[in-house]
């Protein structure tokens, strides 16, 4: 039998990092979404592959590797895609089962129906408004960022509801998923007021007297504890009483062990840290390039390793990660609170003090690539004051363009328009704690 699924996993992997390396590249064209989509995978899929790897004999090891693969595939159809065109000649087309078809709704611990995420189409909007009072509605958050394929983003609005719930109820918000933004219009001081309209054109917020998103398509989601009650929930109920639960069974077998766990852990470290910008906060502190270059080609080093004679393996896994430790200083403070005092990972740290973080002062050239605005609001009994997340990217010398991210407490006012998120539009200026284009398409204060 051949190696064939073994090797398929491995270059998941490698391609993985490949990737993320390329959306990483140019901070004009950096897409945070799918770095963090392509980095959750190994969250789950790293120790899996490592376990994999060390299997004995042969069959084995292709048997387990097929079953993971398959594991991994039922993420999401998107996946199941990727993961076919990336090990493209490994005939994984036959290997993976279609998506299984995912419930909207489940039911959670006390019975009760959960609110899933659903497309929005006309009937959504129409049951949306009918449950929830859209012309009474506050935009608590407004996110839009760009990436690979155009702007996407999201709003959340604080409804009121319009269906009976217990008085001790918390707030309802209605989540939009916005994909495939055309236009976007907003300002804090306008930000009452709601309705959606969904046709064959496409999908429209409007907001307060003058605010507008307009986009391809859209999802909508709920954040509201007794949207069960609701008319949404009951019909919901209605059509499937049980509430069916979708699962994905856990892919287990006898755990990697000694230096082969521990080069694991290295791995799913840098995984990790690359992930960590799913918070826009983050983007600009993780440094892309240096964990790509260190962790090319991962995946064939594991297979390299996996390969090597049992008396040499620990050497080899060893060997694998005090290379990836030592060109990847970022990682330093990961390493060193993931194994103890003592541990050859802790002494392949390079020695002197990290890297200083990213200069806090915008330049005069900047693209703004994401905007994430909070409203004030009171959360859990505490009032939080309104915030402001952007990310730009900034040219480095005569470098490439490296993203970076700013954050505003307090805020005092945000307005956007679409010219600031589609670019390029390169020119900022900053006053104090305010930043805004000289077009008046973006201001933050």
């Amino acid at each position: 039998m051949t190696a064939e699924r073994m090797r398929a996993f491995a270059v998941l992997l490698d391609r993985s990092v490949a990737r993320i390396a390329e959306l990483s590249a140019d901070g004009r064209r950096f897409d945070r979404r799918a770095v963090v989509g392509l980095a959750d995978i190994w969250d789950n899929s790293t120790f899996p592959l490592f376990d994999t790897a060390l299997l004995r004999p042969s069959w084995l090891r292709e048997r387990r590797a097929a079953a993971a693969l398959r594991w991994m595939a039922d993420g999401s159809p998107a996946r199941r895609a990727w993961m076919i065109e990336q090990a493209a000649g490994h005939r994984l087309e036959s290997l993976l089962p279609e998506q299984r078809d995912q419930p909207a709704h489940v039911r959670d611990y006390k019975g009760d129906l959960r609110p899933g995420v659903v497309p929005l189409t006309a009937a959504a909007a129409a049951g949306t408004a009918r449950d929830y009072d859209l012309t009474g509605a506050r935009v608590r958050t407004v996110h839009l960022e760009r990436g690979e394929h155009g702007i996407h983003g999201y709003l959340w609005l604080e409804a009121p509801r319009r269906y009976p719930a217990p008085d001790n109820a918390g707030e309802a918000i209605v989540e939009v998923m916005l994909e495939d933004v055309r236009e976007a219009r907003f300002d804090t001081g306008d930000g009452s007021g709601t309705a959606l309209t969904v046709d064959d054109d496409g999908v429209e917020v409007r907001v307060g007297a003058r605010g507008r998103f307009g986009a391809a398509s859209a999802r909508v989601g709920f954040d509201d504890d007794t949207w069960h009650l609701s008319g949404a929930g009951r019909d919901a109920a209605a059509a499937d009483p049980r509430g069916r639960a979708f699962r994905r069974e856990p892919i287990g077998w006898p755990p990697a062990r000694g230096a082969a766990r521990d080069t694991a852990l290295v791995v799913h470290q840098a995984m990790l840290e690359l992930r960590s910008v799913r918070y826009a906060s983050n983007v600009g502190s993780v440094r892309f390039g240096q964990l790509c270059a260190a962790f090319a080609g991962a995946g064939t080093g594991v297979l390299a390793a996996a390969g090597r004679p049992r008396r040499v393996r620990d050497r080899a896994f060893r060997e694998l990660a005090e290379g990836w430790i030592a060109a990847s200083p970022c990682l330093a403070d990961r390493i060193t609170d993931r194994f103890p005092d003592g541990h050859w990972a802790r002494a392949a740290v390079p020695a002197g003090d990290p890297p200083p973080p990213p200069a806090a002062a915008i330049p005069g050239r900047a693209e703004l690539t994401l905007v994430h605005h909070v409203a004030a609001h009171v959360r859990f009994d505490t009032q939080r004051d309104a915030s402001t997340i952007v990310n730009l990217a900034v040219p480095d010398g005569d470098g490439p363009w490296t993203p970076r991210a700013l954050e505003f407490e307090r805020t005092t006012a945000m307005s956007i328009g679409t010219p600031a998120i589609a670019g390029p539009h390169p020119v900022a200026h900053t006053a104090g704690r305010s930043l805004s284009f000289t077009d008046g398409s973006f201001s933050v204060a």
